[in-house]
């Protein structure tokens, strides 16, 4: 049985990446990146050293220049590139597949101890991703309704322009988490990485050594297009990673009396059968939280289906299905290799749990740390253009401006980086408040006020069918304020006052 799971696990792993070598797939930036290169409007720059914003959130799925598509197939015409499925398909999987994966065995150590506790697990994991799947959906077939190639536009032709500022927020704050949550990462990733080479490095003076020396001047730069093969090297560290933690759970270097149990701390020893399992405690939110950040992609949801060969919602469909599998799959497998390999010990980002005698786990965090460094340019440069176009409104903005910005921006996440430890709690606290919006808050609420505008006009048939999906969209309207609420709430009592829960 473990021999057959491993199997299954390195074939996925290696048609993935295969196919991440496509011309398309080489230019579009890792997933969490998620949250930034989904947002990236662009900076455009004037000979008067003065740059403007472009006023459109416009998410762009390639980052480097585009060149034409060679296949003589149709896509839409204001798109600036083609894809066909396959290539499309690997691509939403790397848009949804990032760093956020390495959480979710802690979502499951919160709410149990016990092997057993995956199969509860799984099951929430591919529920979510259907529900993640269908507002995903939703948004293309919402601007393919409304001729939109950004969600804000959709937004702004269905529920109004008066509140496209909200998309602009959510264009901030999503970011703002993942960049936090980076910050934290590279802090854990190179003061581990320094301990294996015998060396003693401090966490304070890793998070501001990364920041002031290497993040600063990345975030600086004007042209981001040269870090666009990082990358690849994002897509390599997960499928790396993906397989040694496989190697890991089904082997004994970390059971008691293995090779490398003894070396480990004793908060990260693994543990198990001491609590049981109980999904109905309110700490199982926590894991609910973390799936949105592991499926949050719905930004470039435009982007998939405007550049899709032959778009048709049919085609998007399809496209979404196989895409959100392939995550789902994925994101469950690297949940269930790190929490049967370490259980209720778990860490916020199982890299930590790995001995840093451990040769397998030092490639990971190294790859994995050089990745970030390369997405991290993106996700900032997302969330001081949403900044941008929050305050200036789409006023023209001095080099000035957005240098004091980067400084303020960057020192601002650096200072909470220091005080905040665990990027597990920053992947579930952003997951349950941004990602519940994104995912399913603001979709249904495209959806609702765009088919009640057609009804009344006659457009649309009342029929069983539209009212049943009607209904469909309010439950996820509820869900999403129930997830925003209590699993945020939920995400801050386990961290600081778990003896509450």
């Amino acid at each position: 049985m473990k021999s057959s799971v491993l199997a299954l696990t390195v074939a996925i792993l290696s048609t993935a990446e295969v196919n991440c070598f496509s011309p398309l797939s080489s230019r579009a930036i890792s997933s969490h990146a998620l949250s930034s290169r989904h947002l990236s409007s662009r900076i455009i720059h004037h000979p008067s050293r003065t740059s403007t914003i472009r006023s459109t959130t416009t998410m762009s799925m390639s980052t480097a220049d585009s060149n034409p598509p060679s296949t003589g197939e149709e896509c839409n015409v204001d798109a600036p590139d083609c894809a066909d499925m396959k290539s499309s398909t690997f691509n939403l999987i790397k848009a949804c597949v990032g760093s956020g994966v390495l959480s979710l065995s802690s979502g499951v150590a919160a709410f149990g101890d016990t092997s057993s506790a995956i199969i509860p697990a799984s099951i929430l994991m591919s529920l979510l991703g259907t529900l993640s799947a269908y507002s995903f959906y939703s948004i293309g077939k919402m601007c393919e309704e409304t001729k939109s190639m950004s969600i804000s536009e959709a937004w702004g032709k269905t529920v109004g322009e008066d509140s496209t500022w909200l998309i602009s927020l959510a264009c901030f704050l999503t970011p703002l988490g993942a960049a936090l949550s980076y910050s934290i990462i590279l802090a854990d990733v190179f003061t581990a990485l320094a301990a294996t080479v015998g060396l003693t490095l401090s966490r304070p003076a890793s998070i501001i050594g990364m920041s002031s020396f290497v993040l600063y001047p990345l975030c600086s730069l004007k042209s981001l297009s040269a870090l666009a093969p990082v990358s690849i090297l994002g897509v390599v560290g997960i499928l790396v990673t993906a397989i040694f933690m496989g190697v890991r759970a089904f082997g004994s270097a970390y059971s008691p009396g293995g090779a490398l149990a003894s070396t480990l701390a004793p908060a990260l020893t693994p543990a198990f059968n001491k609590v049981g399992v109980n999904l109905l405690q309110p700490s199982s939110l926590i894991l609910v939280s973390m799936a949105a950040t592991a499926y949050l992609s719905h930004f470039n949801a435009p982007d998939f289906y405007n550049q899709l060969m032959e778009p048709t919602p049919k085609r998007f469909k399809v496209l979404t299905g196989m895409g959100f599998t392939a995550t789902a799959i994925l994101s469950v497998l690297m949940m269930s290799f790190g929490f049967l390999t370490f259980g209720s010990a778990s860490s916020g980002i199982i890299l930590n749990n790995y001995s840093t005698g451990d040769i397998g786990a030092t490639v990971c965090r190294l790859l994995m740390g050089i990745a970030i460094i390369g997405t991290y340019p993106f996700v900032f440069s997302g969330m001081r253009n949403a900044f941008f176009q929050l305050v200036k409104k789409g006023k023209e903005v001095k080099d000035s401006e957005s240098r004091t910005a980067t400084q303020v921006m960057l020192a601002s996440v650096t200072g909470l980086a220091l005080i905040l430890k665990n990027a597990g709690f920053i992947v579930s606290f952003n997951g349950a408040l941004m990602g519940s919006a994104i995912i399913y808050i603001f979709p249904p609420l495209m959806f609702l006020k765009s088919t009640s505008d057609r009804i009344k006009s006659g457009v649309l048939k009342a029929n069983k069918k539209v009212k049943l999906e009607r209904f469909f969209n309010k439950v996820l309207i509820a869900l999403g304020c129930v997830f925003a609420v209590a699993g945020g709430g939920v995400t801050i009592l386990d961290s600081f006052f778990p003896h509450l829960l």
